[in-house]
């Protein structure tokens, strides 16, 4: 369809498929010559309100898209004509090139509003065949395009043969389907009403701008098996308690937050090897958990990495629980967690129980009403308190690991071992002194703190009393704080030079090769250490609790292993990442040789690198990781098009799905407003005093606190995630895990006000 202008457009559209309001429009030149002849006909034509839209040539078009570049106005009565002449001119006044040709489109309001929104025929980014539907419950019909909050949205893969149930969605998709015969064009974008009588209207239309001419590919296929790999993995399984399972990309160790929603192959490799295959599990078991050592915590599904919720839930169930109990408590786990959705980076809060906290009988308790008898629930509580006793038991050994794993980094340093000899060592050492004692240091600290949250609940102590102990508590930030004004560049690179926003991507600059890069805009930082005691009150009534939950701790000695918890869990990861560095380092010096780029070796996959420590292949290497980079090159670009839900619950997820909307975490007791900025972008910026956006609460981004932010907004991230630890430490107002559809939302905004004390986050400008 050839799109000149709103108006013309809606007048050539043909369609049973939905009302369209009665419309009139006219030229500004013929406004201008004709003034009182239109506004009476106005007057005549319409009874009821009347929308006032502009509908310039050229305001939207394949090459370009001016939507909401000029005015428009709502509800305005055709009768009051000073009125519509006054609202006219502005409309006229707001076009930057005032020709006479451009036209006004007065259009009747659809009254008794139920839903309204907008919907694309494409992803508008990748224009990947999918209908997004983005709409609202609300009588104002312009709070999806206005970017208000109560908003949802609704992702349909537009090949598909399955449909959703609900009706007036239905109605939409059907819609859509029937504009794409009739204009015989495959991107653009609607805005529909529902009414109170179910009637469905069409409001407008227009194209989506394709600049790079997306081509426009199926997936049947893809889907098709993703589908099927869903339904099989979902069946019952042999080795693991629970009827059925679930997938999410947030719970448990967090891979949106750590590695992204779509990892490049090495970045998602690495993290399976040195975390998610099996270094989880066997921290798991060593802590009193049941051993689950032969299922990988982590699926790949089309380069989307998800956990495996029923694995995940059988590792947190105690060892010496009968297996009766067992598949009545993880069966319980799966239920909820398919019921609430939006709490997946929130499992070890809000679904599962893992350890003995001061809420813990009366949360227990309500496993009654799930056919729980009263002596289960005994056993569940006796072994949840043993496992708390040998989490404190096995913390200071892995301090000793951890400790052991910088040695062994300076050995590797300093040998003259081949670079692939000693990227094998360092992903095992990695393994064995890195990422499996900071698993049990960050499981001992999760304990203890939820030990003290359980005390906020019971009402022991307030939300002020634990952000402030949270911000009494030194860590690696406070550490880089301090150094960064004592220290010279040169001795502050040598301690934390290896640290780089995401972790695991190669081609993230780390500290050493972009130091002016991240603290050439650093201020000297205003954030002051408190100092928090307990009330002799509080002390007594912890030390009671400590006493009856057979803790073998005094009230100092938990509050000292708190700390200290926090604070190792935040060294152990400063010091297990430097091995990442590092083989990066020797990766991109063994992709040099290969006649390969730094930005090819984030297409190889860890393992057959690996693999060459032991094995000799008659292949050429050279070709083979050529090969292997280019194939993996070309699935990523196919994999960023395909759009999968944040959680999977059905194999029907995989072809359509509402996105949920995320329970923010809130981290800090303060409240602030002021202008967001999103760092992925504007890093050499001057961001002080900004709220800062970021996807991922990852430990590179530590510089950010030397620039005395005002706020930090992350994509992802669970309420125990790095960042609502660094926030709390240092009381900045965070919002962690806000979510796909909000972070868009924010990126988008200009001045927000985030709230951590009544926890909201609001959109101003």
């Amino acid at each position: 369809m050839n799109f000149k202008s709103k108006a013309s457009t809606l007048k050539k559209i043909i369609t049973k498929k939905a009302i369209i309001p009665k419309i009139f429009f006219f030229k500004v030149g013929k406004f201008n010559k004709n003034k009182k002849i239109i506004l009476n006909k106005i007057k005549r034509k319409f009874s009821g309100k009347i929308a006032i839209r502009s509908s310039a040539f050229g305001e939207d078009s394949k090459t370009q898209s001016l939507a909401g570049k000029y005015k428009s106005f709502l509800n305005i009565d055709p009768k009051n004509i000073h009125l519509v002449n006054k609202k006219i001119n502005e409309v006229i006044n707001s076009y930057e090139n005032n020709s006479r040709k451009n036209e006004i489109l007065i259009q009747k309001m659809v009254n008794n509003v139920k839903m309204s929104g907008v919907a694309t025929s494409c992803d508008k980014d990748t224009f990947a065949p999918y209908f997004i539907i983005n709409y609202s419950y609300n009588q104002n019909t312009d709070r999806v395009t206005a970017g208000k909050k109560d908003t949802q949205n609704f992702v349909f893969y537009k090949y598909s043969k399955k449909k959703p149930k609900n009706k007036k969605i239905k109605k939409i998709i059907t819609l859509i389907q029937d504009l794409e015969k009739k204009t015989k064009d495959k991107s653009f974008e609607i805005e529909f009403i529902i009414d109170k009588n179910n009637s469905l209207y069409l409001v407008q239309v227009r194209p989506l701008v394709n600049l790079n001419k997306y081509r426009v590919e199926k997936y049947d296929k893809l889907l098709l098996k993703l589908s099927k790999k869903i339904q099989k993995l979902q069946s019952p399984h042999h080795d693991l308690a629970g009827d059925t399972t679930a997938f999410g990309v947030m719970p448990d160790w967090n891979p949106a937050e750590m590695i992204g929603i779509k990892p490049k192959p090495l970045a998602l490799s690495l993290y399976k090897k040195l975390i998610t295959d099996q270094i989880w599990s066997k921290q798991r078991k060593d802590y009193g958990y049941k051993n689950v050592s032969s299922n990988y915590l982590m699926a790949s599904f089309f380069g989307t990495p998800y956990i495996d919720v029923r694995v995940d839930f059988n590792s947190w169930i105690p060892k010496n629980l009968n297996q009766d109990i067992a598949k009545k408590l993880t069966n319980f786990y799966i239920k909820k967690f398919i019921k609430n959705k939006s709490l997946h980076d929130k499992i070890e809060f809000e679904i599962i129980f893992t350890c003995f906290t001061a809420s813990s009988k009366k949360k227990l308790k309500k496993l009654l009403k799930h056919s729980f008898t009263r002596k289960e629930i005994d056993i569940i509580e006796k072994s949840l308190k043993e496992i708390n006793l040998l989490t404190f038991k096995q913390f200071s050994q892995n301090l000793r690991l951890i400790d052991k794993l910088k040695l062994k980094q300076e050995k590797i340093k300093k040998s003259n071992l081949y670079h692939i000899d000693k990227i094998y060592w360092l992903v095992e050492d990695c393994k064995r002194f890195g990422t499996l004692p900071f698993a049990g240091i960050a499981r001992s600290a999760f304990i203890a703190k939820d030990i003290l949250s359980s005390f906020v609940d019971q009402k022991i102590i307030s939300h002020e009393d634990f952000s402030n102990f949270m911000g009494s508590v030194s860590t690696v930030t406070s550490d880089i704080s301090k150094s960064l004004n004592k220290l010279g560049k040169k001795e502050f690179l040598k301690k934390y030079g290896h640290l780089r926003p995401n972790t695991y991507d190669i081609n993230s600059k780390n500290y050493r090769a972009a130091y002016d890069l991240y603290f050439k805009s650093t201020s000297q930082n205003n954030y002051i250490k408190k100092r928090f005691n307990f009330s002799t009150q509080q002390k007594k009534i912890i030390n009671n609790f400590l006493k009856n939950s057979k803790i073998d701790l005094s009230f100092n000695r938990f509050i000292s292993f708190l700390k200290e918890s926090i604070r190792e869990r935040e060294y152990a990861k400063l010091v297990f990442t430097k091995s990442i560095d590092m083989i990066f380092e020797n990766l991109e010096i063994f992709a040099k040789r290969l006649g390969l780029s730094k930005e090819d070796a984030a297409f190889i996959d860890i393992h057959n690198v690996l693999d060459l420590y032991y094995n000799l292949s008659i292949h050429d290497l050279k070709k083979k990781f050529r090969l292997e980079v280019d194939s993996n090159r070309s699935d990523y670009e196919t994999n960023l098009k395909l759009k999968l839900p944040e959680t999977i619950t059905s194999p029907n997820d995989v072809y359509f799905y509402y996105e949920p909307e995320n329970k923010i975490n809130f981290a800090g007791n303060k409240k602030t407003s002021g202008e967001v900025i999103s760092i992925s972008k504007k890093i050499n910026y001057n961001l002080k005093d900004k709220i800062v956006l970021i996807e991922s609460a990852d430990p590179g981004y530590d510089f950010l606190f030397s620039r005395n932010i005002r706020g930090l907004i992350t994509k992802y991230g669970g309420v125990n995630s790095h960042m609502s630890i660094r926030c709390s430490e240092l009381n900045i107002p965070a919002a962690i895990g806000v979510g796909e559809k909000k972070y868009n939302e924010l990126l988008k905004s200009k001045i927000v006000n985030l709230d951590c004390i009544t926890k909201k986050l609001d959109i101003l400008k």
